[in-house]
């Protein structure tokens, strides 16, 4: 029997370096990074938006403020000359700190130099206000407080020179802030329009990974399933499952392929069987064939001799001498004789066609089926001087058998010994249980049967020498064999040429005996 045990943990011991889960992970995370990417380039843009938001809000500005908190101290000093002037009165005092403010607001503006041209106006601040802190010095410290008219004409023109100096730079801080939030509005226009072409880019991209990746998955459980579709049930054409995965359905295709060869072989072991069934029928068939033919040839002659035999006792019987009516009548008895074996082996077909029909079983006591068995051979044992022994415990216990069937088993084997010894010969049946088992055995000292005849002994309407000088076909084995194998059982024969031959079988025990136990 070919053995199908399917090695599944040879096959699943193999661990695939990219699995389908990894795959999927690998599909899934796709999204993820693609977000990652995202918000990069997102906190990139914000970052270049924001460092030009504080290059607005920051230098510029800073210089645009102190450009105006200068030239408002400028115009205040200049309005404290200018009353007394106009009104041809004292000069007011410079309120203290007022012109070192104006210094600090130019500092201020000196730190903050970020676009072209701005250095130059600076320059000019700082060497306007050198002169004219050197002015309203002069004129703060004037003792009188009268006012000189050029002096006066003088700060009077170098305030009106830095007011436009100031205004120059914080116009061109003006217009670089223009300019700043013109490149911020470009810059974010560009980070939203380069966003969605990412973003694009990204949504293709990972349709189309997730494209690939999905076909790479389904298409070889899409082969797989193709080709396991094209297996044609009994067909024994089993396909080889090439598909070179290093995943889970490589796995799977090699488990496939593995199994596929254990079914090819289970389906050759299966043919060769069939075949050597078919063959055994053939062998079957063309030995019926022949019995048919024998039989009615060996029908045909004892028949014909018995016709003559008793035709002339009819016709001659008062006519013929007392020897020649004892030989006339002899030879009708043996061809009664011969007919009735021979109409015994025509029984015995009868009960071979019947065999596949299975009948009831009982719980018998085996020791009286087989004593009851046995009786009706025992005259013909003691006509031809062979003694029969039956060695039965009582401890048997009962079996489970078809009480119609099994008595043949007991009648065929007995009956075969009977006919393949001689006399003074001795046949022995004994019966034992050993562990589940009911074990059986015939045993006789019998011609035996040669070594070349024992692989057949069972076939039927198989014909031996033997058999064909005891007038008969051979079909009681047969259905020795057929009844065992019914009852579960087996059969086994021992012969040696000159001593003998021993039939031993055995059934199960009794479903009641088992239970118990």
């Amino acid at each position: 029997m070919v053995n199908l045990k399917f090695e599944w943990n040879k096959v699943v011991s193999h661990i695939p370096r990219r699995s389908i889960k990894f795959k999927i992970f690998l599909v899934s995370l796709l999204p993820t990074i693609a977000l990652i990417a995202a918000a990069f380039l997102n906190h990139q843009y914000l970052t270049i938006l924001g460092e030009s938001a504080e290059q607005i809000l920051s230098k510029n500005y800073k210089s645009i403020k102190a450009g105006q908190e200068s030239r408002k101290l400028l115009e205040e000093i200049r309005n404290l000359f200018l009353a007394p002037v106009n009104r041809k009165e004292r000069l007011a005092d410079i309120p203290p700190g007022l012109v070192k403010k104006i210094s600090d607001a130019l500092d201020i503006c000196r730190d903050n130099i970020t676009e072209k041209g701005e250095l130059e106006l600076i320059d000019r601040l700082l060497e306007s206000y050198s002169q004219y802190k050197k002015a309203a010095s002069l004129l703060d410290k004037r003792k009188s407080k009268v006012w000189n008219e050029q002096e006066i004409f003088d700060i009077f023109a170098i305030t009106a020179e830095m007011i436009l100096t100031i205004d120059e730079l914080v116009s061109v801080n003006e217009q670089a802030m223009e300019r700043a939030e013109i490149e911020t509005r470009t810059l974010a226009a560009q980070a939203q329009r380069n966003a969605v072409i990412f973003f694009g880019i990204i949504i293709v991209t990972l349709s189309s990974l997730n494209y690939f990746f999905s076909h790479r998955i389904v298409m070889p459980i899409i082969k797989l399933a193709d080709q396991l579709s094209k297996i044609k049930e009994g067909s024994g054409d089993y396909p080889d499952m090439a598909i070179k995965a290093d995943d889970e359905i490589g796995v799977l295709a090699g488990a496939f392929n593995q199994l596929f060869q254990r079914i090819s072989h289970y389906d050759n072991h299966r043919d060769n069987i069939i075949a050597a069934e078919k063959e055994k029928v053939r062998q079957s068939e063309e030995a019926k064939v022949r019995f048919i033919a024998d039989i009615s040839h060996q029908l045909k002659t004892p028949m014909t001799s018995l016709s003559m035999s008793l035709g002339l006792l009819h016709s001659r019987g008062e006519k013929l001498i007392p020897e020649k009516q004892k030989k006339l009548y002899d030879t009708a008895f043996d061809d009664c004789s011969r007919l009735a074996t021979l109409i015994n082996e025509l029984v015995d077909v009868s009960r071979l066609e019947t065999m596949s029909q299975p009948r009831p079983k009982e719980t018998l006591n085996i020791k009286m089926v087989i004593t009851e068995s046995v009786a009706p051979l025992v005259k013909q044992a003691e006509k031809k001087g062979i003694s029969i022994h039956l060695d039965i415990p009582d401890s048997l216990p009962d079996v489970t058998i078809d009480s119609f069937r099994f008595p043949w088993v007991i009648t065929n084997l007995i009956g075969n010994a009977l006919r393949y010894t001689s006399k003074g010969a001795i046949i022995l049946f004994r019966a034992y249980r050993q562990g589940q088992r009911c074990y059986f055995q015939c045993s006789d000292t019998g011609e035996g049967i040669k070594p070349e005849y024992l692989p057949h002994i069972f076939d039927r309407f198989t014909q031996f020498s033997e058999r064909g000088k005891s007038g008969t076909v051979g079909l009681g084995l047969a259905i020795v064999k057929d009844i065992i194998d019914q009852h579960g059982g087996d059969i086994k024969v021992k012969s040696r040429v000159g001593e003998g031959t021993v039939f031993t079988f055995w059934i199960p025990g009794s479903i009641k005996e088992n239970t118990d136990e």
